[in-house]
């Protein structure tokens, strides 16, 4: 059983990628009227020149980093456990209601079956939540006409990503966010509007009268547990505005924790030392924690653990920009020593040991023989 499923995904660097609208080897814009708002790249171009409000990239050195980019990131999507895999076969995710409510998704990492396809049919779906979406699709990510995919809640189109491993196809009038990875190949219906990048360097982007806007994202806090002086002046990983923060010098300890059910642990920290954002990260053994939460206060309840195994857990102070220095990790949920039905007691009985040696040795031999 995996655990929590709502906050274990992890947005990666885009670099260079990150700028572009569209990035392909071969793209083509079958009628005119595309609008891309953001870069366009690619070795051979379209006959029918869209509209860029960015800035075209022709085998250029920056088309070249950001396909080296775009794969770095796709590495770092398919290296992050999934946290709900569908059944084998095809799979609509606006009809499905094995992960939760239908066509409802919270962040995570939803993986298809073996070459199982997936398609957003015409009711769409919507995703809520702050977090980091990705969908992992073994096959063929395909959408309906006049799909939609809403975001809500504090979800953004920078912190979602589809990775299909066969051809992506969007269908006429198609809402979409995110950003998908399929060198594959991408061919977009006409009239879509995307916000969020068409990346398919070493394959090809096809766009008929499509609205095409790659969102400005500002950097996310990292996983890693290396400790975080300030980021002033530091750049955003998905290429925006520097994020700008004071340094992080608190390091919160665990002051209570406990297993409240079989499947869910609580735990509070301190001390209170000018900052009520945290980052709190678990798993089951101390030396990798790959699941992981941003709490607003000083105690958070995890759901959705094994059932009774015991969770390692350390938490962090976060500033929106960085994550500072993890505080000693603890074990929570562990088995205790089973409970006798007895009091501890003390031991009054007093010994009057002899100062002479050889009475010492003949009250030993007393004791000992009987």
């Amino acid at each position: 059983m995996p655990l929590s499923k709502t906050y274990a995904a992890t947005t990666p660097p885009l670099g260079k990628a990150a700028s572009f609208g569209v990035l392909s080897s071969t793209y083509t814009n079958t009628v005119g009227g595309t609008t891309i708002n953001g870069d366009l790249g690619y070795t051979t171009g379209p006959a029918t020149t869209p509209t860029v409000n960015g800035t075209t990239h022709a085998s250029d050195s920056t088309y070249n980093q950001a396909g080296i980019d775009q794969n770095s990131a796709l590495s770092a999507l398919a290296s992050q456990p999934c946290t709900f895999t569908f059944a084998n076969g095809p799979i609509d995710l606006a009809t499905d209601t094995t992960h939760g409510p239908i066509g409802v998704y919270t962040p995570g990492i939803y993986c298809t079956g073996a070459s199982s396809a997936a398609s957003i049919g015409s009711g769409g779906i919507t995703l809520t939540g702050g977090g980091t979406y990705i969908f992992r699709v073994t096959g063929a990510l395909t959408t309906d006409a006049n799909s939609v995919v809403t975001v809500t809640g504090g979800a953004s189109p920078c912190d979602v990503f589809w990775t299909p491993t066969a051809a992506t196809t969007l269908g006429a009038n198609t809402t979409l966010a995110g950003t998908v990875i399929d060198a594959s190949g991408i061919t977009i219906g006409s009239t879509v509007t995307w916000t969020g990048r068409a990346l398919a360097f070493g394959g090809t982007v096809s766009t008929t009268t499509d609205t095409i806007s790659s969102p400005s994202c500002t950097s996310a806090p990292s996983n890693s547990s290396s400790s975080s002086s300030s980021s002033s002046g530091s750049s955003s990983s998905n290429g925006s505005a520097p994020c700008v923060a004071s340094p992080i010098t608190t390091i919160p300890i665990i002051l209570n924790s406990s297993r409240i059910s079989p499947t869910s642990i609580s735990l509070s920290w301190g001390p209170y030392a000018g900052i009520n954002m945290f980052n709190v990260r678990y798993g089951l053994t101390n030396e990798s924690f790959p699941y992981n939460t941003n709490v607003t206060g000083f105690s958070t309840t995890i759901n959705d653990l094994p059932p009774n195994a015991p969770i390692w857990v350390q938490v962090a102070a976060t500033n929106g920009c960085s994550i500072g220095t993890y505080g000693e990790a603890q074990l929570i949920g562990a088995p205790s020593l089973p409970s006798t039905g007895f009091a501890p007691q003390q031991n009054t009985i007093t010994w009057d040991i002899p100062a002479d040696i050889s009475m010492l040795s003949s009250f030993l031999q007393k004791l000992i023989h009987g």
